[in-house]
């Protein structure tokens, strides 16, 4: 198997509204080669958790304020233990006096870092505590744990189907994946979201998410953002976009690096999508990264494929070019109340064609998602 990188959430936890100090950080693990998720501000212990075991994570960092520490960490414990991950290691930051340091290690605080702790020690630090993740749960893919994980994922168990999911992108090998994760029908409708960067596709994918949890559906997300070709890190901000679609208790969110693949997904992507297809799941989203027009790799998974665009950002010229709009199956307008809608859309059939829907969104206001919904839902 390949060594994967180090994967570590980041939450603040409470009244905390700042997130100037997180960024920071957030960069820093990303030019260390860290795949840093960001949950954003005002978490619950409960939705840290559930975002933590969701991605599976080697270090779960979390941000106190105004002494909070002492009343959530143990909350945060006694989740982690609810839910079936008492190993994932927790560090915790802010303002923490060095009289609670104790009683943060006797909670199980796998690490504190206070201000003054330089970005070196911090970055050094959450590598080891992450390492020694990793190897735990190596040695539990070589003790066939694996297996009872797809078991209890099959089920719908949220952390089952993190664990598996972390397996496939750890490159176990085709056949291995042909062999624990059999082909077979399945009635998930696979949605492929795809568009240039800017254009809202997460806010979308929140809204649309959420409408389809108001029709009593199970929504699996899967998003992709790109890996730095540099240092192999990557910023997963899915999650801060999407907020209340990711704390909806019908909802899986999963965010997943590039890691170099071209053609907009990440190499695991297709063991990924055939294992959330077998878990219950009405509706499985594909988020790819910002594509370009020749970024059509999507299609090989999703149908329907959704392209979203929005007013002002070409011509009826780029719409004629081959690849990403040969694909989609379904266009999206989003930031509709932005000028030049209406004459998008015109574009669009007068140059493709009126035999694809054409779907004009806000959905940073959620209009145009019911709509979208219905389209989506309609060659179900």
């Amino acid at each position: 198997m390949e060594q994967t990188q180090t994967r570590v959430l980041l939450a603040k936890v409470g009244l905390d509204g700042h997130d100037r100090g997180v960024k920071v950080l957030a960069q820093s693990f990303r030019d260390a080669g860290i795949e840093v998720i960001y949950t954003g501000l005002w978490k619950t212990p409960e939705s840290t958790v559930k975002a933590a075991v969701e991605e599976d994570v080697d270090v779960l960092g979390v941000s106190f304020h105004s002494a909070a520490h002492l009343t959530l960490v143990p909350i945060l414990m006694q989740e982690l233990k609810r839910i079936g991950r008492p190993d994932m290691p927790v560090v915790i930051g802010g303002i923490i006096p060095n009289e609670d340091l104790q009683a943060m290690k006797d909670a199980g605080v796998a690490g504190v870092f206070q201000p003054e702790d330089l970005m070196e020690k911090i970055v050094t630090e959450i590598k080891s505590i992450g390492a020694k993740a990793r190897e735990r749960r190596a040695a539990a893919w070589k003790a066939n744990e694996h297996a009872g994980w797809i078991a209890a994922a099959r089920t719908g168990d949220r952390t089952a189907i993190g664990q598996v999911l972390s397996w496939i992108e750890s490159g176990p090998g085709d056949d291995a994946v042909d062999r624990y994760l059999p082909d077979e029908p399945h009635k998930t409708l696979i949605v492929g979201v795809t568009g240039a960067p800017g254009v809202g596709k997460s806010t979308l994918i929140g809204r649309l998410a959420t409408e389809l949890c108001n029709r009593d559906m199970r929504v699996c997300v899967l998003a992709v953002d790109p890996a730095s070709p540099l240092t192999g890190g990557a910023f997963l901000g899915d999650r801060a976009r999407m907020t209340l679609a990711a704390d909806e208790d019908r909802v899986y969110l999963r965010s997943s690096a590039s890691r170099g693949e071209l053609g907009g997904l990440a190499p695991a992507t297709g063991g990924m999508i055939r294992a959330l297809t077998q878990t219950k799941t009405d509706v499985l989203i594909v988020e790819t990264v910002g594509a370009g027009q020749n970024d059509v790799t999507v299609r090989n998974w999703a149908n329907p494929v959704l392209l979203v665009l929005m007013p002002g950002a070409g011509d009826d010229l780029q719409l004629a070019k081959a690849g990403i709009t040969e694909v989609a199956n379904v266009f999206v307008i989003n930031k509709a109340d932005l000028k030049g809608a209406d004459r998008l859309a015109a574009q669009i059939a007068d140059t493709l064609g009126d035999n694809r829907p054409v779907v004009q969104t806000v959905a940073s206001h959620g209009k145009g998602i019911a709509e979208l919904a219905d389209t989506l839902l309609r060659g179900r």
